[in-house]
């Protein structure tokens, strides 16, 4: 039995052969789990319909963007922007071919695919555990509404409809719409998740000490 000195380094070869098997494994397990995803999907959304309320607000959060942005394309289609309040908040119609609020232009096409995945994410989870978690579950209803709205744009015209423009004298916050404030009304649920969690499990930590 050969046995290794503890300053002794084991050398593995990884050469151009060992980093084609790993990419080619790779590329094979991301191909199987694109197909696997119409399955997950499937099995998921009988479950996930069960929950009445979560389907109403879903599709109510969906509506209610697609709507808005249909709305406004035609109400601003002139190039025209609306004063709502007058120096701070305005109507203004704005093609977004990047991300949220403006970011990363021209990477359309990879954010429908993050937006597919993120959703069959979603669908997932909240068929497992939407009776245990509950805001979480309410935090990604909110975020599956709106990726999917903000994805159907992206399929349908190649950018995203933003209409809401927030300024103040030089200074302005990229132009959003409904969708972004869904999606970061789940985001603020999951973050207030944490922080209770992190309270509950202090206060716990507190008692088993007491």
């Amino acid at each position: 039995m050969i046995r290794l000195d503890n300053k002794q380094k084991l050398s593995v070869p990884f050469g151009f052969k060992e980093g084609f098997i790993w990419f080619r494994w790779t590329l094979v397990s991301c191909f199987a789990l694109i197909l696997y995803m119409p399955v997950l999907v499937m099995c998921s959304l009988p479950k996930v319909l069960r929950y009445n309320h979560m389907f109403v607000v879903f599709w109510f959060c969906l509506g209610l963007d697609w709507y808005l942005k249909r709305y406004f394309s035609i109400l601003l289609s002139s190039g025209n922007s609306i004063e709502v309040i007058p120096g701070l908040f305005s109507l203004t119609l704005v093609f977004n071919k990047g991300a949220a609020f403006g970011l990363l232009k021209g990477w359309g096409w990879l954010f429908v695919g993050l937006a597919m995945f993120t959703c069959v994410f979603i669908l997932v989870y909240l068929a497992l555990y939407r009776e245990k978690d509950r805001l979480v579950c309410w935090a990604l209803v909110f975020i599956l509404s709106g990726a999917i709205g903000n994805m159907i744009d992206r399929i349908q015209f190649e950018h995203v409809i933003d209409y809401l423009f927030f300024y103040y004298g030089n200074w302005h916050f990229p132009v959003f719409n409904f969708a972004d404030v869904v999606i970061n009304i789940g985001v603020g649920l999951i973050c207030l998740d944490v922080v209770r969690d992190m309270f509950r499990k202090r206060d716990e930590l507190k008692a088993v000490e007491d």
